[in-house]
This record gives structure tokens, sequence and C-alpha cells, in this order.
């Protein structure tokens, strides 16, 4: 039965840290491209591409279930209807900058939990231009960022003459009330006990890989317990936020990115979060702070072949160095600390603990989800997901852009995502706009950090002319010391 399902304790703990003024959804802005002669998207044929599709995501025709016992459930929403959940933007067509402001109320707004768990808002046509844009979001509790933009793909076609997909009869099975509930949650108890006595079972007849599981968990705890012990640094990215949110945003050439990667040997996501670092140094000093280190939570994709929905991710904490005015230095801090990361067993033992939090009281999950979200474990959070590198269409309408929406919880008044789509990384800032007024600077600070990065990483040194085969040597040692025996790379 489709209702059996439930919330894994990941997904339970977006529910838990929302608020009137946390929102926990993730979500996208999408501009698309007319064709030509075409004065408006085809909102009526997008309709209908969405509902032909959704029996390849069950989820999103489910609302929530909240269970006697455990975690919530997933029930057939047996009120479900389309149109509750794709809205059309009426009146006059929004500009461009007006677009924007669309987006930010679209985005303030809670999902009502009455129904499935997710929302789009078409804008047929912007003003001026031969554009339409597609915002859609959806609940943190239904999926993480890289399920986000494989749902997102799935809503679009590969071509702009796509075949249309064949809809399935679907019928919501009645949700077994609070007795079947109660019942379900006492079924599900009895097997996750029974398949962890076998795991036990089958650990004691395996002793080497018991004592790697056990040293793994041990790792990961004192490495989460040095987390909390060892809080994130305070940050005028920290004050007490509203309900009230914006979305700024901005797209480079992905290949000026991998010029960067190929020329320092070092990984994309390296150069990303030096871009944000570089940005977000820049965006502190313009506005009278110093600027120091911060912590930021980087969600780490652990899906796996075969994996169904939700959130298969764990949380990283990684520090960037602001303080640090060399791009480049900048660049091999943060590529040594996300090395360091990967060696540590981190992340595994980050997930083992993640997926055992379903075996703690309800009191003790709740007070460990807002933990996890407080100011003091991290300031900002910065999800580099990759997207598609083909281009794709909605109802003829070629996508030209698509910005990422990253949650922000209570006490943190930005989130970065970045997403690649086509040849292209697009860079969004999800912001509160009251705590922090002066976020629409952040694009163009996020465009000259990456410019002072790309300028940095193609500069050459030149060593002096040799004047004398023996003089020029000790020049040369004098000015190029040896760094044989030291930690420290040189450089430029």
């Amino acid at each position: 039965m489709r209702w059996v399902q439930r919330l894994s304790p990941l997904d339970s703990s977006f529910l838990r840290v929302e608020t009137p003024t946390a929102h926990m959804h993730v979500g996208w802005l999408a501009t698309l491209l007319l064709p030509e002669g075409c004065e408006s998207l085809d909102v009526a044929l997008l309709t209908k591409r969405i509902e032909a599709r959704l029996h390849l995501a069950p989820r999103f025709r489910q609302r929530l279930a909240p269970a006697p016992i455990g975690e919530p459930r997933w029930a057939d929403d047996e009120r479900f209807a389309i149109a509750r959940h794709l809205h059309v933007l009426g009146g006059e067509p929004p500009t461009r900058a007006e677009l924007d402001d669309v987006a930010g109320r679209f985005l303030s707004v809670q999902l009502a939990r009455d129904r499935a768990l997710w929302a789009i808002l078409v804008v047929p046509r912007v003003a001026g231009t031969r554009r339409a844009a597609i915002l859609g979001k959806v609940h943190h509790a239904m999926v993480d960022g890289v399920a986000a933009v494989e749902l997102g793909t799935m809503l679009f076609d590969l071509a702009p003459d796509a075949a249309p997909p064949v809809p399935e009869d679907w019928h919501p099975e009645r949700s077994p009330g609070a007795l079947g509930l109660t019942a379900g949650a006492v079924v599900e108890g009895a097997v996750e006990q029974f398949r962890a006595a076998r795991r036990a079972v089958e650990m004691g007849l395996t002793p080497r890989r018991s004592l790697r599981v056990a040293e793994t968990l041990r790792r990961a705890a004192l490495q989460v317990a040095e987390d909390v012990i060892n809080p994130a640094p305070p940050s005028f990215l920290n004050p007490s936020i509203g309900p009230r949110r914006s979305l700024v945003n901005t797209r480079l050439p992905i290949d000026r990115m991998l010029r960067v990667k190929e020329r320092r040997a070092v990984k994309l996501n390296d150069v990303v979060l030096a871009t944000v670092a570089g940005a977000l140094r820049q965006f502190a000093v313009a506005h009278g702070e110093a600027p120091h280190p911060i912590r930021v939570m980087v969600p780490v994709n652990v899906r796996r072949d075969g994996d169904a929905g939700g959130n298969r991710i764990t949380l990283a904490f990684l520090d960037l160095p602001l303080d640090e005015a060399r791009p480049l230095r900048r660049l091999a801090v943060i590529h040594g600390r996300t090395q360091e990361l990967k060696r540590s067993g981190r992340v595994a033992g980050g997930d083992v603990l993640m997926r055992g939090i379903g075996q703690l009281p309800g009191f003790v999950k709740e007070r460990a989800a807002r933990l996890a979200a407080s100011p003091r474990m991290y300031n900002v959070t910065v999800s580099n997901v990759p997207g598609p590198r083909a281009k794709l269409f909605a109802a003829g309408a070629e996508v030209e852009a698509i910005y990422p929406v990253i949650p922000i919880a209570d006490e943190h008044a930005l989130a970065v995502g970045v997403v690649t789509y086509g040849d292209a990384i697009h860079f969004s800032c999800f912001v509160d706009p009251e705590a922090l007024p002066a976020a629409p600077e952040l694009p163009a600070l996020i465009e000259e950090s990456a410019a002072e990065l790309e300028r940095a990483s193609t500069r050459r040194r030149h060593p002096p002319r040799r004047r004398h085969r023996d003089q020029g040597a000790r020049a040369n040692a004098r000015v190029y010391p040896s760094h044989r025996g030291s930690s420290k790379p040189a450089y430029s």
C-alpha cells in the first residue's frame, strides 16, 4: 500500500525546523525564450504535459498524514487537483525587474500542509522581452536539491516539438485513518527492530567489518561533537529574520570556471566556494564588517542508484577564509579543506549518524533538528547541484536559465544556491531583504570575485634574468626560497 511509506528522520527534520519565518521549501526560477511568433507561453499545453507526467513522481499527489506514533506518513491526497498547485499570474505582464518581486512574493509564502507540498507559478510573458518564466517550490521534506533538479527536468522536454507524454489513470487510495496509521507504525517499528537485530548478527559474523563500522561511527560522533563544541563565529549574516524573501541571481559561462579548475588542479566545487567566499568578503568590507572566516553548511549528495525520492544528503561544515585577500590562496585553502573533509570519513560517518537518528525519542530528534539548523552550527548554506547540460524546453519554449532556491533557517539571512545548466553556472542568493537590504549587490560581487579568480589563475611569475650562473643561482635562492620540508605551498 502506498500509505505505508513514512518520512525518514531527515525528511521529518525539515518539518520540525519550519516556522512562520523559516520556510523549508526548495525551488527554482526558470526563464524561457518564447518561440518566434508566440506572444506568451502556452499554459494549457504546459499544464497538460505536467499532469501527464505526475505518475512518474507519485509523491506529488500525496500529502502528509500525521501518525499517532513515529514519523508522519505519506498518504494519497484524495482531493488532489492540478489547479490547487499550478497557478498562472494574471493582470499586466511584469517587467524583468518586476519578475524578481513576483518571485519574492511567491517564495515568501509557506506551502499548505493540507495538500501535496508543491506549487508552480507560471508567468506567461515578461513585458518588453520575448520571454516567460516558471517558478516552482517543493517542500524539503519531499526532495533534496538533487531530487528537485531531477524532478524539474522531468517536467520539461528535451525538444521543442517533443511527443506528448502518455498519462496514466490514477485513483487515490483511501487513508487508513488513525487506527490504521498506528498499526502501520507498530508494524514498521517491529520490522526496523528485526532489521537492526539482523544487522547486529551480520556484524557479529564479520568482526573486521564490525570494527570498521564502529570506527566510522566513533569518528563521525567525535567530529559532530567538535562542531557543536566549537560554534560557528558570530556573523552579520545571522540576524533575526522575518517571513519575506527575495531572490537575486546571476549566471556565468561555465567554461571560465572550468579553466580555473584545470589550471589550479582543483574541483569545480572548490572554484564555486572560492567565488562565493570572495563575494562575501567584499560584501562584508563594503558594509563596514571585518572579513573573518565563516562556516558554511554544504549539503553532500549520498544518493545511490535505485534510491527512492526524499532526502539522500548529509550535512558537511566547512570554514571559508573570508579573511584571506589573495584569491588563489583562498582557493588553495578551500581545496585543502574539502580534500581533508573527504579523507576524514566525515561525510560517510555523518550519513550513518543521520540514519541512526530515527531510533531516538521524538523530543531528542526535535532538539537535534533545531541544533543542526542553528547559527551555532553554520553561518550560511552553499549548495552546488549539477544540472543538465542539454537544452530543455517547456511547452515549446527553450529554458534559458534555471536559478535554484535554497531555504534559510531561522537566524540565517542568506543561502546561496548554485546549479549548472547548459553552458552556464547559475548563482542564486535567497535572502531576507529586510535583514540584508544590500543583497542586490551580491550578483555583481559574485561576478567580480569570479573575474578576480580567473585573472589570478592566468598570471605567471617570471624569474629575473640570470646575470651569471652562480650569481643568478644565489639571487634566485634568495628571491624564490625552497619550500622543501614546508607544508605551505607557494602561491602566486
